[in-house]
């Protein structure tokens, strides 16, 4: 008989406790986790590509850089405006940040990337530009072999 008289009340808390697990769990702004920061230029530190390769070749040209925003960077695209000696590459990244009180767990601020500039080339010194976030620019060439 006691267990029947205490059941109102063991339902009443259980239903406060759901109230108040559904209404913390609509919250529309988490108090900790990953948010995103938007689409940032990448500044390039260091780019690598062969010393020469045939006016046929497919042209690699990879890229290491970061943001400058202390988050997290994914390759967003890679703009390219090419010319006969040369291509203008400007480098973007999608940047997640972490916001909480807590330390963000490990993760990487830098970001890689790699672009392929399609033949053919003209025979001769071919340039790669890349177009940096504070409007310099680093250079670098390949030779180009008939």
């Amino acid at each position: 008989m006691r267990a029947r008289k205490n059941m109102p009340s063991t339902i009443a808390a259980l239903a406060v406790v759901a109230t108040i697990t559904a209404l913390t769990s609509c919250s529309e702004s988490p108090t900790w986790g990953w948010s995103d920061a938007g689409v940032h230029q990448v500044r390039v530190h260091e780019l690598t590509l062969p010393d020469t390769i045939a006016s046929d070749e497919v042209l690699s040209i990879q890229f290491f850089g970061d943001t400058r925003i202390n988050g997290q960077p994914t390759l967003s695209r890679i703009d390219a405006v090419r010319e006969s000696a040369e291509i203008e590459l400007t480098v973007w990244a999608e940047v997640e940040v972490w916001i909480g009180s807590g330390p963000a767990p490990p993760y990487p601020v830098s970001i890689s990337a790699e672009y392929q500039a399609q033949p053919p080339f003209d025979p001769g010194e071919f340039r790669v530009v890349i177009h940096q976030p504070d409007g310099s620019q680093l250079v670098e060439s390949v030779l180009v072999t008939p």
